[in-house]
């Protein structure tokens, strides 16, 4: 205990000493601009740091708002569109649609305009329409087609209970659920882009189905790249060709353009 001691005095001393020969005037400004730093380090710390992140969060919040403006300005827009039709649906249900086709719109990176330029000339909106070649509903699909839909992107039904793997028939009045038509309408539209990487084939293919498409294309030696739609025989002489170029793609067209400017004039810059 006592050399403990003894060895504590004597580094006591030697502190003493150096503190002594130590001139603070040199060390002065260090000293000052430490204190400095530390008083920034403290300020930042607790009132310029909060602050900012404040900011980032006040503006990101800001940004959802104007996205969630957005989104509920273009989902009314679409149900003003159908609203002006007899879908012969109720309104929570056309509600519905109108949300859903914007959902598909967001999810597939498709204008939902499209979609509703293709019901437009499909159906009028007419959710019960049946045509004379069999396709139903709102988007006008064969229930062959829509089978082949709900199997190979195994498409779900709320409404419906089916397991999307063992389905082997599809009832007609499935395709009468809207949700469930425009599920299979909006991936079918979507499958026929990616594969043609054309809006006119793959509308065409919509229209009058891809293996004729694919024959006309055989027949050209086309590979479906171009803009135009090229056959063996004249667009005049083409009665197929002609139907759908003159009536039913330049009806999507106009349409696709109207309800493009109609949902996105007044757009909400995010």
């Amino acid at each position: 205990m006592k050399k403990i001691r003894k060895i504590l005095f004597g580094l006591r001393i030697i502190i003493r000493k150096l503190i002594s020969k130590i001139q603070f005037k040199y060390f002065l400004p260090y000293f000052l601009l430490l204190s400095v730093l530390i008083s920034a380090a403290f300020l930042s710390y607790c009132y310029i740091i909060p602050l900012y992140y404040s900011y980032l969060k006040e503006r990101h919040d800001v940004k959802l708002l104007k996205n969630k403006i957005r989104v509920d300005y273009e989902k009314i827009k679409i149900f003003k569109i159908i609203k002006t039709f007899n879908s012969g649906l109720p309104v929570p249900e056309e509600k519905k649609v109108s949300d859903l086709i914007f959902n598909l719109g967001e999810k597939y990176k498709i204008n939902p305009a499209l979609i509703l330029a293709v019901i437009r000339v499909e159906s009028s909106f007419n959710n019960f329409s049946y045509s004379n070649m069999g396709a139903v509903g709102l988007m006008q699909i064969k229930p062959v087609t829509g089978l082949y839909i709900i199997k190979k992107y195994r498409i779900k039904s709320k409404k419906f209970n089916y397991n999307t793997r063992y389905i082997e028939y599809l009832p007609i009045n499935y395709l009468y659920n809207p949700s469930l038509n425009i599920k299979i309408g909006a991936r079918y539209l979507l499958s026929l882009l990616y594969e043609f990487k054309n809006l006119k084939l793959a509308l065409f293919a919509y229209n009058v189905g891809p293996t004729l498409v694919y024959r006309s294309l055989k027949r050209d030696g086309s590979n479906g790249g171009g803009d135009r739609l090229n056959f063996d025989i004249s667009e005049s002489t083409n009665r197929l060709f002609s139907d759908f170029y003159y009536g039913y793609y330049k009806r999507v067209k106009k349409y696709f353009a109207i309800y493009s400017n109609e949902i996105f004039k007044n757009k909400i810059n995010g």
